[in-house]
This record gives structure tokens, C-alpha cells and sequence, in this order.
């Protein structure tokens, strides 16, 4: 939930953040983002190529093929037994300061969709935002500022929309804040819970219209099937999450797929309330990339008391979201990942936990291909973010090589070897 803070101090943090990434890092030579890897299996947003050579320079990728000869005066890396993919996208995230977005480039992830500021102040999220884009030991990140809701926590001085006037009011200030997309929150399963109300149709019409007339998408974060039949209605782009209950509800999931709508399905946060704690800090693949704060927060128990405590509930909680994305799968929607890690009491951390998104997604139906075009190429896409998501002469050279095939394994996403943003390799 939102934090009270004064616009002082917001400005001052920011400023801070500003200051702590301004000066380049040392990485960030010309030549450091310059190499030539070959002998690679790589996975290029679309299709695997084997045996395949990728030449960076200045950041760009210059030339993707076999035996690339005309390049070998850049610095070479060998590739054999592994795969070089695009930066993954976490298509749903919070951001609350700088370290979150550099926790998540630890883990592969070089671009975060934060959808809404809901643990920080909107100057505060625009500030890592701002950092980010200055800074190569962090995933980019954009950012939907302010969510639409029709309720302010208490804790809180965001903005409310109860009516279409406040609606459009809404969409022109995120557009005149900067913000990339706008988020619209309808909680219809937390109405009855926290006394919420739900978002009426016309209000989120009118929030979706204004955000197209002013080059926005819309997306919606849903709950309930009611939520999703007012998305709809409404005419969003995309859907925050699945419906609790329901399960594979075929006259839905047709209507998201006729409609074009995609959805973001975030598997992980169901799957994390009935594991309790995560069992990712325990794979051995990620040793020596688990910090102290990031160790807590895989060991810290999570409890959901929206879907109840016992152990029936939860999986019957996670079934329900699961089966709502098998729907999906069959009607051929279109699904991007996302985790909704936040700093808040969620199961899902930055970075990290898009694994286990990706690992879930599989189970769910998706075949491992799928799921690797949804977590870079179809999100690239579908937030018109030309300049990555694929592996091909003239896009930036944010990259991933891990061991082994995630086409055999989708769990070799975790096996990193190197993590590249913008031809600049973390070190």
C-alpha cells in the first residue's frame, strides 16, 4: 500500500537517486559493450539457430550468423553449450527504489514494466524510473505512475476517480506526468473484503478512451470475472492477473482472445501463498546472486488472506488461477509474464521469481518456445518497445546466456552465465 511522505522528502530522494547513478559506471566504455560471441546456440525472440555467432558493438548487435569472420577484432566469448536469449521483461513489477531494478538484472531481467505505484509515491517511482534509464547495473524500467482506483488507502495521497470527469482528468495528468501506459485497478474480489468499491463501466471507459486519445495503453488489474467483463467493456489493452474462481471459462477466455486483448497471468504470486516460503533460494543455480535483503524475502512465510489460510484454500486458490490460464492457452490468447514482484508482502521478488513465472506457465500449458517469446519479443511487441525483445541486427544488445537449452529445460533460464544490458555486461 501507498506510504504517506512529504514532497520534500520525495524530492530529495530522488535527487539522491539521480546523483548515486549519474556518474557513468566504469563498465560503460564503448568497448566494454563491444565482443563477439560465437559458436552459440541462440534463441532470437522467434526461433532457435545453432551454431550461431552475435556481434556486438557500441551496444547494438551488428550482425547475427554462422562464422562470423569480419568481426573476430572484437573481443570473443565462447558460446558452446549454451544459449544466448534477449533480456527478459517482466511485463508486471512494482518498483520502489533503485534496488529493485538491480536485483532484477541479476537474475536476467533487463527491462521492468512497473504496472503502478502502489508501495511508493508516484515522484519516488518516476525517480528510479529516471535512474534507470542512466544506468547499466539495472534493468530499465517503465512505469504507469498512479493507478486509477476509485479509493485512496489511507496511508495515502494518490489521486481517486469516482467519476468520468475525474476519469479524464485522471489519464491527461499521467500522460502530462510522463507516464508510459495507465493502469486501472477494479479489486473486485477486494471489495467485499476491504470495502473497495468496484470501478463501474463507465468510469472505466472513460479512463481507457482518454488513455488511446492521448496514445496510452490500458491495463486492468482484475480479480473476478465481473472485473473482466468490465475490462472488456471497457475496452482495455490487457489484463492484470487471472480471475480467482471460474477456472477454464471458455466464454471468456474467447472474448479476451477474439478481442486482442493479452493477459498477465502472474502465477507466481497463487503459487507462492500455497508453497509458503519459495523454494528458489534452495536451487543452486542462483548462488552467488542471492543477496542478504533478497534471502529474507524468499524465507519470510507469505499468507493470503484473500483466498484463505488452510492449505485446501490455497490450492484450491491456485487451481482456480491455473485453470484460467489453461483456458487461456487453448482459446490461443495472448500471455505475457510477469511476476508482480513488489517490496510488499507478496511471494514474488525481482528478478528471480520470473523463473518460477516461466517454470509455471509451462505447466500450465504453454510450450517452452511460447513462453520464451512471451517473456521478450510478444511483451517488446505488445508495449511497442521496438529497440529489444529479439536477437537481430540494429536492436540493443540486452542479453542473456545461460547453460544448457530451455527448449529441453525451460529451467535453464536459471543457469546464468552472463547478463548483458545494452552490450554492457554486469559485472
Amino acid at each position: 500500500m501507498g506510504r504517506s511522505v512529504s514532497l520534500g522528502s520525495v524530492v530529495l530522494a530522488i535527487c539522491a537517486l539521480v546523483a548515486l547513478v549519474s556518474a557513468p559506471p566504469t563498465a560503460q566504455s564503448a568497448a566494454d559493450a563491444s565482443f563477439l560471441v560465437v559458436n552459440a546456440r541462440v534463441f532470437d525472440g522467434d526461433r532457435l539457430l545453432e551454431g550461431t555467432d552475435v556481434a556486438v558493438e557500441s551496444g547494438i548487435i551488428r550482425a547475427v550468423g554462422r562464422d562470423l569472420t569480419g568481426w573476430q577484432r572484437l573481443a570473443l566469448i565462447d558460446g558452446a553449450n549454451s544459449t544466448i536469449m534477449p533480456g527478459l521483461i517482466d511485463a508486471h513489477a512494482h518498483v520502489v527504489t533503485v534496488a529493485d531494478p538491480r536485483q532484477a538484472l541479476q537474475f536476467g531481467v533487463t527491462t521492468v514494466l512497473d504496472l503502478g505505484a502502489a508501495n511508493a509515491p508516484q515522484a519516488q517511482v518516476f525517480g528510479v524510473r529516471q535512474a534507470a534509464r542512466v544506468a547499466t547495473d539495472m534493468a530499465e524500467v517503465f512505469s504507469a505512475g498512479f493507478l486509477a482506483s476509485t479509493r485512496r488507502p489511507a496511508d495515502s495521497t494518490r489521486p481517486v476517480v469516482t467519476s468520468v470527469d475525474e476519469a479524464v482528468r485522471f489519464a491527461d495528468a499521467r500522460r502530462a506526468d510522463g507516464a508510459d501506459y495507465l493502469k486501472l485497478q477494479l479489486n473486485g474480489a477486494r471489495s467485499a473484503s476491504l470495502g473497495d468499491p468496484n470501478m463501474s463501466e463507465a468510469i472505466a471507459g472513460a479512463l481507457v478512451a482518454r488513455a488511446h486519445a492521448n496514445g496510452m495503453k490500458a491495463i486492468a488489474h482484475v480479480e473476478t470475472l465481473a472485473d473482466v467483463d468490465v475490462a472488456l467493456a471497457a475496452g482495455v489493452d490487457g489484463l492484470a492477473h487471472v480471475w480467482r474462481r471460474g477456472g477454464a471459462n471458455a466464454d471468456i477466455a474467447r472474448r479476451i482472445t477474439e478481442r486482442g486483448v493479452f493477459v498477465i497471468a502472474t502465477l507466481a504470486i497463487p503459487d507462492g501463498f500455497l508453497q509458503g516460503r519459495s523454494r528458489l533460494r534452495d536451487d543452486p543455480r542462483f548462488q552467488g546472486r542471492l543477496s542478504a535483503p533478497l534471502l529474507d524475502h524468499l524465507t519470510r512465510p507469505f499468507t493470503a488472506p484473500l483466498a484463505g489460510n488452510s492449505f485446501e484454500d490455497l490450492r484450491a486458490n491456485y487451481t482456480a488461477h491455473r485453470e484460467g490460464v489453461q483456458g487461456l492457452v487453448q482459446a490461443g490468447a495472448t500471455l505475457l509474464v510477469g511476476t508482480d514482484a513488489s517490496a510488499a508482502a507478496t511471494p514474488a521478488a525481482h528478478g528471480i521469481s520470473i523463473h518460477r513465472e516461466i517454470e509455471l506457465l509451462t505447466e500450465a500449458g504453454l510450450s517452452p518456445l511460447q513462453v520464451l517469446r512471451a517473456a521478450t519479443s510478444t511483451t517488446a511487441d505488445v508495449f511497442s518497445l521496438p529497440d529489444r525483445g529479439r536477437i537481430v541486427v540494429g536492436r540493443r544488445a540486452d542479453l542473456v546466456m545461460v547453460r544448457g537449452n530451455p527448449i529441453d529445460d525451460i529451467t535453464a533460464t536459471r543457469d546464468i552465465v552472463r547478463v548483458w544490458r545494452a552490450g554492457v555486461a554486469l559485472r
